[in-house]
């Protein structure tokens, strides 16, 4: 088992081929430590996670579950006239705004 510690103690225990990759990085020179490894692996994760293409197919995937759940509207000026008055309503009241939807 590899114990990584760092701010709180936190014992991670991987499958065996993933301990062997871990001291194979550690061994081959790339990282001093495991500790290293896997906060470079969780580092890389979370850039991943939080980018725009992230944020893209996140937005992507949850349009296309509202269509296949029937959930849809025309897409008509009113329509648009709708969501930009919510939109400033919510701004009014200092409610955070989804940063992909601004009036």
């Amino acid at each position: 088992m590899i114990h990584v510690k760092k701010w709180h103690e936190m014992n991670i225990n991987f499958p065996s081929v993933d301990e062997r990759y871990i001291k194979g990085k550690v061994e081959d020179g790339f990282y001093s430590n495991a500790t290293e490894v896997v906060r470079d692996a969780v580092r890389r994760m979370r850039e991943r996670d939080e980018s725009p293409h992230a944020r893209l197919m996140a937005a992507l995937e949850a349009g296309e579950q509202a269509i296949r759940e029937g959930r849809t509207a025309p897409y008509t000026p009113d329509f648009l006239d709708e969501c930009e008055k919510r939109a400033r309503q919510n701004l009014a009241e200092g409610k955070e705004l989804n940063p992909d939807v601004l009036p």
